[in-house]
C-alpha cells in the first residue's frame, strides 16, 4: 500500500472518492496547504508582507460618573441625607436622655431609702431622749430649786405666725402685768 504524502494527515472523510485520488491531488496542489515535515519547498509560497503594526494607544476609559438615581435630584438627595442624620441624632439624644432618667430614678430610690433609714434612726434617738428625761423631775427642779411658778390661763397669749415657726421677741408683751 502506497502512502499518499500530499494528503497525509487529512481526514478520510475529506476525500470524495478513493478511486479519484489523482484528479483531486492536482486540484489540492493548487489550493491546499501542506502541513508537517512533508513540505517539499519551503519557499514555494510567496513571502508575506509584514505589516508594520502601530502600537495601539492605551485604552482610555471614561471617568465614572456618579450613579444617578432616577427621580431624585441632588438637592433632594442632600435634603434627605440631612433629615436622616437629624433623625439619627435626635434618636441618639432621646436614648441618652432616657438612660439618664433611669440613672436618676435609681439614685432617687437610693436616696429615699437612705432618708427612711435616717428618719428611723432619728425617731429612735428622739424616743431614747424622751424616755431618759422624766417630766416630773423637771417640774420638781423648776418649782423647788429655781422657784418658778406655773402660769395661769389669763397670762397665756396665743397667736398664729404665718411666716415661720420661730418667734423672736423684741419687746415686752403688753398687758403682761409686770
Amino acid at each position: 500500500m502506497a502512502i499518499d504524502w500530499e494528503n497525509y494527515g487529512r481526514s478520510r472523510y475529506d476525500r470524495k472518492s478513493e478511486g479519484n485520488i489523482h484528479a483531486q491531488s492536482s486540484k489540492n496542489r493548487m489550493h491546499s496547504y501542506v502541513e508537517g515535515n512533508t513540505v517539499r519547498k519551503a519557499d514555494a509560497l510567496p513571502k508575506r508582507r509584514e505589516r508594520v503594526q502601530e502600537r495601539p494607544e492605551p485604552r482610555r476609559y471614561p471617568e465614572r460618573q456618579p450613579a444617578v438615581i432616577p427621580g431624585i435630584s441632588g438637592k433632594n438627595f442632600v435634603f434627605l441625607t440631612t433629615m436622616v442624620s437629624l433623625i439619627a441624632a435626635t434618636g441618639f439624644t432621646y436614648l441618652t436622655a432616657q438612660s439618664d432618667v433611669r440613672g436618676m430614678k435609681k439614685k432617687i430610690v437610693a436616696m429615699q431609702s437612705e432618708i427612711a433609714e435616717q428618719k428611723e434612726e432619728n425617731d429612735a434617738a428622739y424616743q431614747e431622749i424622751v424616755d431618759s428625761v422624766a417630766i416630773s423631775e423637771i417640774y420638781k427642779k423648776a418649782t423647788e430649786k429655781l422657784r418658778m411658778v406655773q402660769a395661769e390661763n389669763n397670762q397665756i397669749y396665743t397667736y398664729k405666725n404665718k411666716k415661720s415657726d420661730m418667734v423672736k421677741q423684741y419687746a415686752d408683751i403688753p398687758g403682761s402685768g409686770e
